[in-house]
């Protein structure tokens, strides 16, 4: 006996075979995208994540005349492909230059973005940011006055020899204390900015005591 096939039928079956094509469809593409997410979210943690680190590090930076000018050391050094900085943990940073006075910054992080071409936006300067209980401090010298600086944020910027930031400082010299929102300062030309809300403690003067008269 011949089954015939209605065309009614057909269609239904028809119908049930696209159906398949297009939920296998739609699976493969499903399945194409999260591969593709996936791919692409290892890249970017493989971007973000450190590729070299040097523990207990020393580092000599040159000025553009070769000349050495800044002294840095820290706990460990990480470097950061996706953006190419460089963190530094506790570092300490020294600068040493006959022609200008010596200054010591301390902080609990440094993020160091060094001049560069290739990425975008370019950079024309190394900056160094120190974040968290930063000091810094310029001793007394034979041109120059004791000063400390303390602040939460500071902005390092060796080829010019300036050091800025827009958060609250402390300022204390021999005489005075002096508290501000936002401060620069250039170590070349002794120049110190405070930018608002200045306030000066002057600090009272010791009088030696008087030898009575005989």
């Amino acid at each position: 006996m011949k089954h015939h096939m209605t065309i009614d039928r057909f269609r239904i079956w028809l119908a049930v075979i696209l159906l398949g094509v297009i939920t296998l469809g739609t699976i493969w593409v499903m399945e194409v995208i999260r591969r593709n997410a996936n791919d692409e979210q290892n890249r970017t943690s493989a971007r973000s994540a450190p590729d070299y680190y040097v523990e207990k590090f020393n580092f000599i930076r040159l000025s553009n005349n070769g000349k050495a000018n800044y002294h840095i050391t820290g706990e460990r050094l990480i470097h950061l492909p996706r953006n190419d900085n460089i963190e530094i943990q506790r570092p300490q940073i020294n600068s040493f230059d006959v022609d200008r006075p010596p200054l010591h910054l301390l902080a609990d992080l440094a993020v160091v973005s060094q001049k560069s071409m290739v990425i975008t936006p370019k950079r024309e300067h190394d900056e160094v940011r120190l974040y968290d209980n930063v000091s810094m401090e310029r001793p007394e010298g034979l041109s120059s006055q004791f000063m400390r600086l303390e602040t939460d944020y500071l902005l390092l910027l060796p080829d010019d020899d300036i050091v800025k930031t827009d958060k609250h400082v402390t300022v204390k010299t021999g005489k005075v204390d002096t508290t501000a929102i936002g401060m620069e300062a250039n170590n070349s030309t002794q120049h110190l900015a405070l930018l608002s809300k200045v306030r000066i403690h002057l600090k009272k003067r010791e009088y030696a005591p008087s030898t009575p008269s005989k």
